[in-house]
């Protein structure tokens, strides 16, 4: 998964969170199907990534075959002292490879 900056207004000076600041954990899986090993990227909030790099949610370790798996990932961004107060528009990408 990547994310994008948070925006609001145009963006700018003091209008930006960047995705530096997004940290995500992907947790358990809730719901899977299909043979193989199914692996968390981020099992728990220690493990927690920033989004400034595109990072794995889960990979399959083991078993051949189709797959699908279901988690409830957390999002935290931590917010500058320094930006405006607004509504902040971004993009979080979770995609297959």
């Amino acid at each position: 998964m990547s994310a994008t900056v948070f925006i609001t207004g145009g963006g700018g000076v003091n209008r930006t969170i960047s995705n530096g600041q997004v940290s995500y954990w992907s947790g358990p899986a809730v719901n899977s199907t299909g043979g193989g090993t199914l692996v968390p990227g981020q099992l728990t909030a220690a493990q927690a990534v920033t989004l400034n790099v595109t990072r794995e949610a889960f990979r399959k370790t083991a078993g051949n075959g189709n797959n699908r798996v279901s988690w409830i990932p957390t999002i935290r961004v931590a917010v500058p002292s320094n930006v405006v107060a607004g509504v902040y528009t971004g993009t979080i990408t979770h995609s297959v490879a």
